[in-house]
């Protein structure tokens, strides 16, 4: 529930869950500096898409400081926000190119989604936003990612890595990764391997039915694997960090294929000696990998080109489980314990168990990630047998309980 009350400045602001929307201070110098900080997507902006109403304040600041011919679409699931806006700054109301979207319009989502496609990106008004968590949480997260994915953009340090990483991937010549699909292309189900820790409850069960499987692995998956004797099809590796190389220590002679994306980890890239595949390198005609910040997607994506109908997911958990969020083999690989806290900044995530298991907001990103990926492919049948999150459009049973059926 809403509460308004006066700020130190005499202006209204609001409180939602005892936390302010807007300063409790003065809500217009917060939001003339907010404006500031957004004012590359308000010049000479044609159309400018803004989620959160607020109280209003950051609203007549965009119009401010819009062209007069701009259009400014603003979205708002919160309907007693918009009802207090309406009380606080009435003027926003009035503009014939300010276009007010609430959740009472029923293709809100896509149309969010097609105004998103026209200005190619949004300014988010998080107090907002945060008003909406619980009663919109997969809208919520979206945005939450959103903004995650472009500060990330911004990290120079990072966007040189990347840079130096490709630069160096593309001096060798890798053969692309269509060559690989065209190899592995088959009608056996696929098996993707994550690190999460009840990929270990599963190992001993994957490699007596090995066999009937392809197995592509992420690259924190693979020592899990080869510990237990398992040979998997492939490695993908997507993170451009020094050390990925540490995930494939040991390993850097065998004769698995490793796919790449074009600016992945040079280090790890160098240091192995088997066949390397390259993907996303730009070049005309090769079949694109998505990736969408998370190798899970890169990995998955690889099977469902290599034409997979079903795809099994394991170690796919998505939160801890008894306090772990990898498996066994995590200290073997990076040097360090696995001792993961659950503080007080952790989130929750339906179990597939149906219980609540506590996760972070990157898992959530992840998990969102993937469920994108489902949704796009429904022809296909997807398989959770981890032990963590619930994922959605998927199919949620025990490793065991899909070798039995199947037998």
């Amino acid at each position: 529930m809403i509460h308004i009350e006066k700020s130190k400045s005499g202006l209204f602001t609001a409180k939602f869950n005892n936390k302010y929307i807007h300063s409790k201070y003065d809500p217009l110098k917060e939001s003339k500096q907010f404006i500031q900080q957004n004012m590359e997507l308000v010049e000479d902006k044609a159309n400018i898409l803004l989620y959160g109403i607020g109280l209003g304040y950051h609203v007549n600041e965009i119009i401010d400081n819009m062209n007069i011919q701009s259009v400014l679409y603003v979205f708002e699931l919160n309907d007693e926000l918009i009802k207090y806006a309406k009380e606080v700054n009435p003027r926003i109301f009035k503009h014939n190119n300010v276009k007010i979207i609430d959740s009472k319009l029923e293709n809100f989502y896509n149309y969010f989604s097609e105004i998103l496609d026209l200005t190619g990106d949004v300014i988010v008004h998080k107090g907002s936003l945060e008003s909406v968590k619980d009663t919109n949480e997969n809208f919520y997260n979206l945005i939450f990612d959103y903004c995650e994915v472009k500060k990330s953009m911004k990290d120079e340090s990072l966007n040189k890595l990347l840079d130096d990483n490709f630069k160096e991937n593309m001096k060798h010549n890798y053969p692309i990764i269509d060559v690989l699909i065209n190899k592995l292309s088959t009608n056996k189900t696929y098996i993707v391997t994550a690190a999460g820790p009840s990929l270990d409850v599963e190992l001993c069960l994957v490699k007596e039915h090995r066999e009937k499987f392809n197995i592509i692995s992420v690259g924190s998956s693979l020592k899990a694997l080869m510990s237990n004797g398992i040979k998997p099809d492939a490695i993908v590796i997507l993170d451009g960090k020094e050390v990925v190389k540490m995930q494939l220590s040991g390993y850097e002679n065998e004769d698995i294929p490793l796919c790449f994306s074009s600016s992945a980890s040079r280090w790890a890239v160098n240091a192995y000696n088997g066949p390397k595949f390259i993907f996303n390198t730009g070049k005309e005609n090769e079949t694109s990998i998505k990736t969408r910040g998370t190798v899970a997607v890169s990995a998955i994506d690889i099977a469902i080109k290599c034409n997979a109908m079903e795809i099994i997911f394991l170690g796919q958990d998505l939160a801890f489980i008894d306090g772990k969020s990898h498996t066994a083999t995590f200290e073997k690989v990076y040097g360090f314990e696995d001792n993961v806290k659950n503080d007080h900044k952790n989130k929750e995530v339906r179990g597939v168990n149906g219980s609540m298991l506590p996760t972070t907001q990157g898992y959530i990103m992840f998990k969102n990630k993937i469920e994108s990926l489902i949704s796009e492919n429904k022809e296909i049948k997807f398989i959770n047998c981890s032990m963590g999150a619930e994922i959605n459009g998927a199919t949620h049973m025990s490793f065991e309980s899909y070798i039995n059926r199947n037998n």
